[in-house]
């Protein structure tokens, strides 16, 4: 590695540290909103919901440590699902995320205005006044240039981090068996509906996946890493989801969980540092997805017109935001439906990955990367109309323009050699400080 290299490459990660990036990648606004979403679609068997879906994750997480072992790049799921199904998928499953990132980033602010909401007790049109004015003073933070700092959202994320515990363990005297029944009020059909907006909480290894080149050592580091990162965010959020249901009961539904328990744990402040954290939250998580997608749009032009593919993007958002977030004060449609289609939009960027290391991967992983391909298939079918738009999306991108023909070799090229006199790898393409994902550190 050159001298000018080593100064223009971002440092080097630790364990710890890639550890609390991507726990802070899993974790984000979306454990504000999801439990009781899921609570309301299946009631307490929402928590099988959430079993299910922490073993699909615990399988996406060994797929993703395999495939940043082998085939590291530094665009992330796109560079793996080009170097597995070539350029065009590749170009399809970026084209997805950028997607996902538009019609995620209202339902982002209108998690943190649900909380102000209740924290004012205003009536549910206030949450959609308080999400647009979010965004509003996003848009205008992205236009002037600020950039939010990784050390920032790390602590925004341990602040949730600690909520999540205070809640959890404070709320639980409160717990009562009665508020187990019925167990499934709507059957097995509410189990089902509550699925496949649940998988937006765990979205979040595909946006971390390019920091596998900013390892010293990725083939013994990142097992350690996704390992630890899975364990954190499985305790957190099982606990949540069953402190959810047996604390709150009739109330588990509600789009606020994580005031109400504050409230039961430590009274009424618990309703003001939930709607606190919310809001941190949701403008730190906004502006990291908007970072992000301007990079990623950029990168899909060829490095060309930073300044047009930024506006561009922020001006995407921002009417897209406004008319599904006028729908929905109007109530044409739900917090679900708005879920439905950033989570069918990620589920499709999954299901490409997946399937491109079904074709790249041997053995035991492969097997892992089959059954989780099979169960992201289901739950992406399960969207419904979504996954149509999603589809739409796809087949759009992947047949417009001409994709570059050397992104599957770029993308297949190995992220590390080994030197046996070091008796380490060393990283032949760290990437740069700024990927195509933006390397944002809290999930949706």
């Amino acid at each position: 590695m050159t001298d000018d290299t080593r100064r223009t490459s971002p440092p080097r990660l630790s364990t710890a540290g890639a550890a609390a990036l991507y726990i802070g990648a899993l974790l984000g606004p979306s454990l504000l909103l999801l439990p009781g979403l899921a609570a309301r679609e299946a009631g307490p068997a929402s928590v099988l919901v959430w079993c299910g879906l922490l073993l699909l994750s615990g399988l996406i997480a060994l797929v993703f440590t395999r495939l940043g072992t082998r085939a590291g790049s530094a665009t992330g799921v796109a560079g793996y699902t080009a170097a597995g199904l070539g350029p065009r998928a590749g170009q399809a499953a970026a084209w997805c995320f950028l997607a996902g990132v538009v019609t995620g980033a209202p339902v982002v602010c209108l998690i943190g205005g649900a909380y102000v909401a209740e924290l004012l007790g205003a009536g549910g049109r206030t949450a959609y006044v308080a999400a647009l004015c979010l965004l509003v003073l996003v848009l205008a933070v992205r236009l002037g240039g600020v950039r939010t700092g990784t050390g920032l959202q790390l602590v925004l994320v341990a602040v949730l981090v600690t909520l999540v515990v205070v809640a959890v363990a404070g709320a639980a005297p409160g717990a009562r068996a009665a508020h187990w029944t019925p167990f499934a009020p709507d059957g097995w059909a509410g189990v089902a509906r509550a699925a496949s907006p649940l998988m937006l909480a765990f979205v979040g290894w595909e946006a971390v996946a390019p920091l596998t080149a900013r390892l010293r050592d990725p083939r013994r580091q990142l097992p350690r890493v996704a390992g630890t990162a899975f364990a954190v965010t499985a305790l957190l959020y099982l606990g949540l989801a069953v402190a959810t249901v047996a604390v709150l009961g009739p109330r588990a539904g509600g789009p606020v969980p994580l005031a109400g328990l504050l409230r039961v744990a430590i009274g009424g402040y618990g309703p003001v540092l939930a709607a606190t954290a919310a809001v941190a939250l949701t403008l730190a998580a906004t502006h990291a997805y908007l970072t992000g997608a301007t990079a990623l749009a950029t990168a899909l032009a060829g490095g060309a017109g930073t300044r047009r593919g930024t506006a561009g993007v922020l001006a995407a958002v921002a009417a897209t935001s406004a008319l599904l977030l006028g729908a929905a004060w109007a109530g044409l449609v739900t917090t679900a439906q708005l879920v439905a289609v950033p989570t069918a939009l990620f589920l499709l960027v999954y299901l490409g990955c997946l399937a491109a290391a079904v074709r790249l991967l041997a053995g035991a992983v492969r097997l892992a990367a089959g059954v989780a391909c099979g169960v992201v298939a289901l739950l992406l079918a399960g969207s419904g109309w979504a996954a149509l738009v999603a589809a739409g999306v796809a087949v759009v991108a992947g047949t417009r323009g001409r994709p570059d023909p050397s992104a599957r070799v770029r993308s297949r090229a190995p992220e590390s050699r080994h030197k046996p006199e070091a008796g380490r790898s060393e990283p032949v393409d760290p990437g740069t400080a700024s990927d195509v994902y933006g390397q944002s550190v809290t999930g949706p």
